[in-house]
């Protein structure tokens, strides 16, 4: 009965209609990569069997060694004597042993595999099996795309995100992930140069603001004691175009305590912006805020 329920749901969240022997099949969610002794450590978790009564999956921590991704899943499939089935892959953890060449080699491999998604979240872990072992793929997902949008704490990185900046000699931005009796996190990360870089919880914001990941934020502004500028971002876009980054904003006035006029509130957020952005970028700054709405001074 577990076996069918299993079946069913691996069909019904692929759209598979094709047969598949599930006493040959292993379905790996997340999976954790890092290198050690010039040699890759591969840590995935899979489904054993699903629940009858909560529906839910359970799930074990396998630990493989290997001289290449590809020599790994054929040892494992071996050594299970099972399909190693990917499709249905949410997660990816690495650390910062895997640098520009071991990028390459891992995007390689699922692009070259035809079972393989490409929105999938990656993520950085310093200790990957811990994370993976006391923390569901799901737990790991919601915790980054919950905070990035309510705190831009967390940057929810796809395997599209890393492939496209990679071949396109981006940085690379990762949530850090720490697990210290629970999971939590602590800032980005940054690939860039082949080095790996912090970027602390303060800083993530601009970080969303400049890869179009914000849709919405709030600026204060204290010009007097208990006097203050408030104003609500609504909407933000920034594209590039030759050697400069043009950012445009639409902002809405919230409170007004500093008796500034329209081209003195746009000044204000302009130069904040480019106080912080320019530490980020090696491009030219054009930023172009409007402010939307009835404006009062008051």
């Amino acid at each position: 009965m577990k076996k069918l329920i299993l079946l069913t749901i691996i069909l019904l969240l692929t759209g598979c209609s094709s047969y598949i022997e599930l006493n040959d099949l292993v379905v790996i969610n997340s999976i954790g990569i890092e290198q050690k002794d010039n040699k890759y450590t591969f840590y995935t978790s899979i489904v054993e069997e699903v629940d009858e009564e909560t529906m839910k999956p359970k799930t074990k921590v396998l630990e493989v060694e290997g001289n290449s991704l590809n020599e790994i899943i054929d040892n494992l499939s071996n050594s299970l004597s099972k399909k190693i089935y990917i499709s249905h892959l949410d997660l990816l953890l690495i650390n910062d042993s895997i640098k520009s060449n071991e990028l390459k080699e891992i995007i390689n491999f699922f692009l070259n595999n035809n079972e393989s998604r490409e929105d999938f979240l990656v993520a950085s872990s310093k200790d990957i099996k811990k994370t993976l072992e006391e923390t569901k793929f799901k737990e790991i997902n919601d915790l980054i795309e919950i905070n990035q949008q309510e705190t831009s704490q967390a940057i929810y990185t796809t395997m599209y995100d890393l492939i496209d900046n990679y071949y396109n000699n981006k940085p690379i931005y990762l949530t850090n992930l720490i697990y210290d009796e629970k999971l939590s996190i602590n800032g980005l990360k940054v690939l860039k140069n082949n080095t790996y870089k912090e970027i602390e919880n303060d800083k993530t914001i601009f970080i969303n603001y400049l890869l179009n990941k914000v849709d919405t934020f709030k600026y204060s502004y204290n010009c007097r004691n208990n006097q203050y500028l408030y104003l609500n971002i609504l909407r933000s876009n920034t594209y590039e175009f030759n050697k400069e980054l043009i950012i445009t904003n639409e902002i809405k006035i919230i409170r007004n305590d500093c008796n500034l006029n329209k081209d003195e509130i746009i000044k204000t957020f302009d130069i904040y912006l480019k106080d912080n952005l320019k530490k980020l970028t090696d491009k030219k700054l054009t930023i172009k805020n409007t402010i939307r709405g009835i404006y009062e001074n008051n």
